[in-house]
């Protein structure tokens, strides 16, 4: 098979995994507020069709672990480099990320989300710490 990285191929796969995870997500958001509202036939649909789409993320990661990862420059698809991968993700995310994101909201005069920003830096802070702990194991 031809090289992935650095092709249109390669920057192709990588929109098309975080454009299907990111549906995964909203169809399971869609459910849970179905659910709220009593409406469970349409949380059901949209819990099985979520579920379809963790395979169709899972079909572009099988892809993208012929490459290295963009995030942290890390061939992924063992355990240990997956978890270096992720930490150095991560660490991107809880340093530069999501403390340029509080700060425009901030500048913005949008407090609730800043803040928001924040409440996800310092989980990303944790997610770092343990699978770092993990890593040593």
């Amino acid at each position: 098979m031809k090289k992935l990285e650095n092709s249109r191929t390669y920057k192709n796969v990588r929109k098309a995994f975080a454009e299907e995870a990111e549906l995964v997500f909203r169809y399971l958001y869609c459910a849970t507020l179905a659910e709220f509202e009593g409406r469970e036939k349409q949380a059901a649909l949209f819990k099985e069709i979520a579920e379809g789409g963790t395979c169709n993320v899972h079909g572009c990661l099988d892809f993208l672990r012929m490459a290295r990862d963009p995030d942290s420059d890390i061939s992924v698809g063992r355990t240990a480099s997956n978890l270096e991968s992720l930490v150095r993700t991560e660490t991107k995310q809880h340093n530069q990320t999501y403390p340029e994101m509080a700060k425009a909201a901030r500048e913005e005069g949008l407090p609730d989300i800043a803040s928001w920003f924040e409440t996800l830096e310092k989980a990303k802070r944790l997610n770092v710490r343990r699978l770092k702990e993990l890593s040593h194991e």
